[in-house]
């Protein structure tokens, strides 16, 4: 499956709260944030390959990590019912920085690893929480295990087994051990022009358990999963943010669509996205032919974060609601990540889904 060019030639990085592995926290989020993101920007990227050129996917290689490029992206966003029928959802994501190009000598020193990582798990069921990691790369701890082909951070793990996937995370004292059946063959996202690549699996069959406070349940859905490498943007380190939303319709349907803007306010947001039909087929989303507009704010502590969405796009008419509207997370680059609901027509019939909603760069500048 390819992706239309308007979704291969966006992408969107966001990442979360960093809580110290093998070391003490820092007690100023303040502090944390701004030495986080200084050390990110400050990142030449010197030494690592610079992408280009007419690529496709090769699975199962492709789902490990490309040490020759800086950095790196996975993430995975499940969108669940238990056996009553309430909604849960989950979103784990994976970030590599290359500090060092395979093959350069390291100087001896403890903290000269040759990459960081980063990563945060969301889960939300009767209860949310989330959570969000800071750690070098360690053999069989952080990073990827060449044994198993998992990604692994401390007791966070993706494996993609040739059976089935399987994901294992926490947040709090929320668990989730879920296996995963990609439904769809991967896409590329990227432009041949671009310096960075990657993959995007639309939909995956999930099926396994979320355990809270009140207990076990079994939840089954599907999820939506991408992985990208090369020279990517980084959070909190430019003038743009954005608003990113993934649905996944009860007709098979499944949307992601980015809306980008100016922090400072200046200029027109623009939108752009792919809508995958029950067959497979993607058609592009673009600024101007869809309407991807907030209409209700909830006030987070740091600030006023817009949940909830009308989208219209030619024959397609949601209205998209939170499940919860206490998704502020006061990460790093602070981020508003939540389930969220779907309503309304396509093709003159109705329909509904399950989502994700990404909100970053609101409150001060």
């Amino acid at each position: 499956m390819m992706f239309p060019p308007p979704f291969r030639c966006r992408v969107i990085v966001a990442v979360g709260v960093i809580v110290a592995t093998g070391a003490a926290a820092a007690s100023e989020p303040e502090r944390r944030s701004a030495d986080w993101v200084a050390a990110a920007a400050a990142l030449s990227g010197e030494g690592f390959a610079r992408l280009s050129g007419p690529w496709e996917p090769t699975l199962p290689k492709d789902h490990a990590p490309h040490s020759e490029t800086g950095s790196e992206v996975w993430q995975l966003s499940a969108h669940l019912r238990d056996s009553a029928g309430a909604p849960a959802g989950l979103q784990m994501s994976l970030l590599r920085l290359g500090l060092l190009p395979p093959g350069e000598a390291g100087a001896g020193s403890d903290w000269l690893a040759r990459g960081i990582w980063r990563g945060h798990v969301v889960l939300q069921a009767d209860a949310t929480a989330g959570e969000e990691r800071f750690a070098r790369g360690m053999d069989g701890l952080v990073g990827h295990d060449s044994t198993t082909g998992a990604l692994r951070l401390d007791d966070w793990s993706l494996a993609f087994d040739s059976d089935g996937w399987r994901l294992i995370a926490r947040a709090g004292e929320m668990r989730a051990d879920l296996r995963l059946e990609p439904m769809r063959p991967a896409g590329a996202i990227g432009a041949d022009d671009l310096p960075f690549r990657g993959y995007a699996i639309a939909r995956l069959a999930v099926a396994g358990t979320i355990a809270t406070d009140s207990g076990q349940r079994s939840v089954q859905g599907s999820a939506w999963f991408e992985h990208l490498w090369g020279e990517l943007p980084l959070p909190g380190t430019g003038p743009v943010a954005s608003d990113r939303l993934i649905l996944q319709l009860e007709d098979g349907s499944d949307i992601s669509l980015v809306r980008t803007r100016r922090v400072d306010g200046r200029g027109l947001p623009a939108v752009e996205g792919v809508l995958i039909g029950p067959d497979g087929t993607g058609s592009a989303l673009e600024s101007a032919a869809v309407s991807f507009e907030p209409v209700r704010e909830w006030q987070g502590r740091g600030a006023a974060w817009p949940v909830a969405w009308t989208l219209r796009a030619g024959d397609l008419n949601l209205s998209v609601t939170p499940v919860a509207a206490e998704g502020e997370r006061s990460f790093a680059a602070p981020v508003w990540i939540g389930l969220v609901r779907a309503e309304g027509m396509r093709e003159g019939r109705p329909v509904a889904g399950l989502g994700t909603l990404q909100l970053t760069g609101y409150g001060a500048p």
